[in-house]
């Protein structure tokens, strides 16, 4: 709710629209949380704005640095532009073109490096243990998940009644901070994850109670939990 807050003054809340198409197809009234609507296009402005509103200025002096395979990245750039803050982005080498331009038109730093998000990960905290900037991490930070959590108040406030929120899961940040918040105050309410077949890193990560790996085309993914994330929180998992 604090978070909420302080985002007023710097993001508006986003549509929550109710689709015909989507309504007919389940068999019962579905809206879409409309987050393409954002400055950067995606949800993830929300943390790294509460993220950066966070920090002292003597730590916003030091810069940030984070590692993104895109959206993230923009979050954190347009952020850093807001609070006149340097930030250098690590992205993976296949990182969408687009995205990429994205970031440094919004004035940030882009270092590609390595063939995978976790390549990019190791090299940007390699730099932040020698410059001394903070790192933002994409999901696995209280302040970003609590950011991204403003999605379910905004929703609250849009529509009454609803009994079922579906989150798309990557890194767990945004199903993170929205199941929190839905819990503790409406406990009825199902939240359901969903992940694509093949790279269910979050319910992995859950039923085993510890982090992990698994091999996706060759490539490592790391599997893991945001800090604030627990099973109490989530109904369903979905693939």
């Amino acid at each position: 709710e604090q978070a909420a807050r302080d985002l007023a003054s710097h993001l508006q809340p986003t549509p929550l629209q109710h689709s015909r198409a989507f309504s007919d197809e389940a068999g019962c009234e579905v809206h879409l949380k409309l987050e393409s609507v954002q400055p950067v296009r995606a949800f993830k402005v929300r943390g790294a704005l509460n993220k950066l509103m966070r920090m002292s200025p003597e730590r916003r002096a030091a810069g940030v640095i984070t590692a993104s395979a895109g959206n993230h990245g923009m979050g954190v750039a347009y952020a850093a532009a807001q609070f006149h803050v340097a930030a250098t982005v690590y992205v993976p080498l296949a990182a969408n073109p687009l995205k990429v331009e994205a970031i440094k038109r919004l004035g940030a730093r882009v270092v590609a490096t390595g063939d995978s998000y976790h390549e990019a990960f190791v090299a940007a905290s390699e730099e932040q243990q020698r410059t001394g900037a903070t790192f933002v991490h994409a999901y696995n930070d209280p302040d970003v998940v609590a950011g991204q959590g403003t999605v379910a108040l905004e929703m609250l406030a849009q529509l009454q009644g609803f009994d079922t929120v579906v989150v798309p899961i990557g890194g767990g940040g945004l199903i993170g901070g929205t199941s929190m918040y839905l819990k503790a105050r409406h406990p009825s309410v199902r939240v359901i994850g969903v992940e694509p077949t093949g790279a269910d890193a979050m319910r992995r990560s859950l039923e085993a109670g510890r982090l992990g790996t698994i091999e996706i085309r060759g490539s490592e993914i790391i599997l893991g939990a945001p800090i604030l994330f627990n099973k109490s929180n989530i109904d369903r998992f979905d693939f």
